[in-house]
């Protein structure tokens, strides 16, 4: 009888603790909920975040209501307190819930923003700049006549220049290293995509400057396969079988076919230069890009038909 008694009275104890517990959440939920929205209001944005994500961990016991307002100002306090990162997760946790309120389109702009201020500068990976391109069409997609649209216009060609000088600084690194065609094939590549972002004129100079100089890079590549070649031939005067020479020769057939594909890299560059260099002045006019161009190319050419001469 006194083990049933013990149990019983567990059992009634437990049941109490739970039912007090349960009081005592709901109690819980609306004084965090209450109290992050005061700190919001006195502009006190971490601390709001901060009874906020307490406030979610009671969500059952607030209204549909609270909880679209918690979710809402829970992002804009991380946003209004430079918090970027848990801005954007924020947000976006908020126009997958509430894609059709009036409040969404306030809440879609912020996220483009966010994602623009988290993306990091020009040198490094921009995969968070091109998402927030991607949010901003998507944004402008479903709110085209919102008064946030001009405002993610803005934040859209922001996000542009950054990748734009991400892609240059690429385009510069090739250059620098002597991968000129690499170089020219990035700035052709630039200018498509970025035209409204960058310096025109110098990147086409630039384009031009590295097809003409295309051939550093061929004779690179051409001196990488001729090694290639050395050792795939040294390989095969000691081959074992018909089977494993065959397989050698496929590889010389390779190399050898890819030297061919370097020689005609080198030759139609500094024809598309060529090309390139009238359009340029066309558009430009002489100024002193072109003339430093204009030398180059002679200088290129003068060496093509002494080559031609020696040969």
């Amino acid at each position: 009888m006194r083990k049933i008694a013990i149990v019983i009275s567990i059992v009634l104890l437990t049941l109490s603790c739970a039912k007090m517990s349960e009081e005592e959440r709901a109690r819980k939920a609306q004084e965090y909920y209450q109290k992050a929205v005061a700190d919001f209001k006195e502009g006190d944005y971490k601390d709001a975040a901060w009874n906020f994500n307490e406030a979610i961990k009671f969500i059952d016991h607030l209204t549909p209501q609270q909880i679209e307002n918690l979710k809402f100002l829970l992002a804009k306090s991380y946003y209004l307190d430079e918090d970027y990162v848990n801005a954007v997760v924020a947000f976006e946790d908020y126009v997958f819930y509430y894609p059709k309120l009036n409040r969404t389109e306030e809440a879609y702009y912020y996220l483009v923003d966010s994602y623009v201020k988290v993306s990091p500068d020009p040198y490094r990976d921009q995969e968070y700049t091109w998402k927030a391109v991607e949010k901003a069409r998507e944004f402008l997609s479903k709110f085209p006549k919102s008064k946030y649209a001009g405002r993610v216009h803005r934040l859209i060609k922001e996000a542009y220049k950054k990748i734009a000088q991400h892609e240059i600084y690429i385009a510069e690194f090739y250059e620098d290293y002597g991968y000129t065609y690499s170089a020219a094939v990035r700035y052709r590549e630039i200018l498509i995509n970025f035209s409204d972002h960058i310096d025109e004129e110098e990147i086409a100079y630039r384009y031009i400057k590295n097809l003409i100089e295309a051939d550093k890079q061929a004779e690179m590549e051409e001196d990488k396969i001729r090694d290639l070649l050395d050792d795939q031939r040294d390989k095969l005067s000691s081959a074992e079988g018909e089977e494993e020479k065959k397989a050698i020769e496929r590889r010389i057939a390779f190399l050898t076919s890819e030297i061919d594909r370097w020689r005609k890299i080198e030759e139609e560059s500094l024809k598309e230069a060529q090309e390139a260099l009238e359009k340029y002045k066309e558009v430009y006019g002489s100024n002193l890009y072109y003339k430093k161009l204009v030398k180059l190319i002679r200088k290129k050419n003068g060496k093509a038909k002494a080559h031609k001469r020696d040969t």
